[in-house]
């Protein structure tokens, strides 16, 4: 079943879901589908999530081995597998629709990809899923469309807005809905009066911000998700050196692994309180362990390896959108 963005909510109350793909070229409606799509994965029972990134060498193989074994175990399991070039070649349209007909009940599929052409999308993988779950297609807005979300948008805060204002915010954004997110929260914050008039927003929208790395890494380790956006968005338009955002998000990661290691090779240590308390604190701001205190650095590391590569120029996918979905992942803020 193929549904734009907007059909997302309903089509979501089905009691069951087993399969879907989120194609598209709208990053923040791309996010805030998946993580719909996750949070209902969760109410169904799907409480494991695996992530599997697409790239050179991937071993479509592991897509069989993971739903054979989440089966044997009785475990519900949500496969979120992202294919940043939207081509999973021959081997890989076979892989999944082999999984799709043979289809463990505990397992539920996810796939990313970026906007799919009329080719793409009558390929056999893309089908396999259409025929038993849900095929997003998630559209840039046009203009008007734009207009009516940020009015919406400022409705659902208790502002009143003239269709000059909305026309001013709009061309503001141009289009591009994380900014256009990241206006309405500073509004929320500039704005003391609920009616908007052109003055104030002018001002209000009167971008002076210029950030740093390290208000970045702070943002990232309190999980400030929104500021993150607002901070990333600024930096891309200022051209802010991608390697360096990488090298302090990976610092950032060593620095609280090294934490904990010190932590549990220390449990004799007069000092272990303080230890305890710290990683913690840690912890509390970056959610890099398990609760039974596994580390999670694998899975970050390889993150960070795949958006290193896109920055590189060495994988194909948009650095800025690798960039930001590594700052809000899950492993970084859980």
């Amino acid at each position: 079943m193929q549904i734009r963005f907007s059909q997302l909510k309903d089509s979501l109350n089905f009691p069951t879901i087993s399969a879907v793909l989120i194609s598209g070229d709208e990053p923040y409606q791309q996010m805030l589908a998946a993580d719909n799509i996750r949070q209902r994965a969760k109410e169904l029972g799907y409480v494991e999530r695996k992530i599997l990134t697409v790239e050179s060498g991937f071993e479509w193989s592991v897509l069989k081995m993971l739903s054979l074994n989440m089966s044997l175990f009785g475990e519900r399991i949500l496969i979120d597998l992202r294919i940043p070039t939207g081509k999973p070649g021959s081997s890989g349209s076979k892989a999944i629709v082999n999984l799709l007909n043979n289809l463990p009940q505990d397992v539920m599929l996810l796939v990313q990809v970026p906007k799919l052409d009329r080719t793409a999308m009558n390929s056999a993988w893309v089908r396999a899923i259409d025929k038993i779950g849900i095929v997003l297609r998630v559209w840039e807005l046009n203009e008007a469309e734009t207009k009516d979300w940020i009015r919406k948008k400022l409705f659902a805060m208790e502002y009143t807005a003239s269709s000059d204002v909305i026309e001013f915010i709009c061309q503001h954004v141009e289009g591009n809905l994380l900014a256009a997110m990241q206006e309405t929260e500073k509004i929320a914050l500039l704005c003391d009066s609920k009616t908007l008039d052109m003055q104030t927003i002018q001002m209000a929208l009167a971008d002076n911000s210029h950030y740093t790395l390290n208000q970045l890494i702070e943002a990232v380790s309190q999980k400030n998700t929104s500021r993150v956006i607002r901070i990333l968005n600024t930096l891309e338009k200022e051209d802010f050196s991608q390697p360096l955002i990488i090298w302090g998000l990976v610092e950032q990661i060593r620095k609280l692994i090294d934490t904990k290691s010190k932590y549990l090779s220390n449990k004799n240590n007069p000092h272990l309180e303080l230890l305890k308390r710290l990683c913690i604190v840690h912890q509390q701001g970056i959610g890099i362990f398990n609760d039974n205190g596994e580390i999670k650095s694998s899975s970050l590391l390889k993150q960070c390896a795949w958006t290193d590569r896109v920055v590189k120029g060495r994988a194909s996918s948009n650095p800025w959108r690798e960039i930001l979905q590594l700052s809000i992942s899950e492993n970084l803020a859980a």
